[in-house]
């Protein structure tokens, strides 16, 4: 493994570990609200941790992205787009349904 590509597989894991962290920690809060009379508080809280999940990966994608183009890659930069425009795809059809 080339050194730059060790900089990316960490600076991944390390965006996917805060990031993860941080999702944690707000549907925890939102599930503790929820115990409470703050309900309001705890949809939102939890409906925002689940979607930082879901976010997650698309995050890491451009990441990715990012270190091909300092790069100048463009073979991993027109592949890394085109798993984005599968993804976007994806989520446009899953919310006409």
């Amino acid at each position: 493994m080339m050194h730059a590509d060790r900089g990316l597989a960490s600076r991944l894991a390390r965006l996917l570990r805060v990031g993860t962290t941080i999702a944690v920690t707000v549907t925890s809060i939102g599930m503790v609200a929820g115990h409470t009379s703050f309900t309001g508080v705890a949809t939102a809280a939890i409906v925002s941790g689940l979607l930082m999940f879901a976010l997650l990966p698309i995050a890491g994608l451009l990441a990715a992205m990012q270190h091909y183009v300092r790069r100048l890659d463009w073979t991993y930069v027109a592949l890394t787009v085109g798993v984005l425009v599968l993804v976007g795809a994806n989520f446009l059809v899953g919310s006409a349904s």
